[in-house]
């Protein structure tokens, strides 16, 4: 899923090095959160909303001129655009 969050960044004309830190920066916020990429997926409307301006996790959320927040959100547009079924999702 994270090579496929890459690929559809590169088709949406984003830079090179901005398509391959997103998904690199979900991978640490996973591995910081202990939950899998399918996981953060599955949830991410529950999950994305902490790390906003008002959410409890925002300073991190903010981080890189908050590149971990555009993160989360162009992943759930990934994840809206492309419908990919996950795993033992509702």
């Amino acid at each position: 899923m994270q090579k496929q969050f890459e690929q559809y960044l590169q088709s949406k004309n984003y830079r090179p090095t901005t398509s391959i830190d997103y998904p690199a920066r979900l991978e640490r916020l996973c591995r910081k959160e202990k939950i899998s990429y399918e996981h953060l997926a599955q949830h991410i409307y529950e999950i994305m909303p902490q790390y906003e301006n008002t959410g409890k996790k925002s300073s991190y959320g903010k981080r890189s001129h908050s590149s971990v927040i555009n993160a989360l959100r162009r992943f759930a547009e990934f994840l809206s655009e492309t419908n990919i079924q996950v795993e033992g999702a509702n």
